[in-house]
């Protein structure tokens, strides 16, 4: 665990500059990430604030495929926690956005591996 958490820190800390210095490239990244860290502390209640930040902060700054990507990581996240129904909503926001970037390939593999 200690070193999942210092290489995790490192990580962060070189997103979090990266963020300070182009906030509108990286602050979707940021906030996934910590979204991602947050889940695996079993910290539910932050993980899902950020991966919905993370979601409309690539949106706002036109990362469409980014945001494709945090809409499946959330969807991941409630599977996990046992609500089909939301991660099923999230699966179906990640797949119009994969199609909406012209990632046809993409958008029909998360179709085929939704595990339900």
């Amino acid at each position: 665990e200690f070193e999942w958490s210092s290489k995790v820190d490192n990580v962060l800390s070189n997103v979090k500059f990266f963020e300070q210095i182009g906030k509108s490239n990286n602050e979707h990244k940021l906030l996934l990430l910590e979204a991602e860290i947050k889940s695996r502390m079993g910290e539910k209640d932050n993980a899902l604030k950020k991966y919905q930040l993370a979601i409309v902060a690539a949106e706002k700054n036109g990362f469409t495929h980014e945001q494709a990507i945090a809409n499946e990581r959330a969807a991941d996240f409630f599977l996990r926690n046992n609500d089909k129904a939301t991660a099923s909503q999230y699966y179906g926001e990640a797949n119009s956005l994969y199609l909406k970037w012209g990632a046809q390939g993409k958008a029909d593999d998360l179709c085929k591996n939704i595990p339900f």
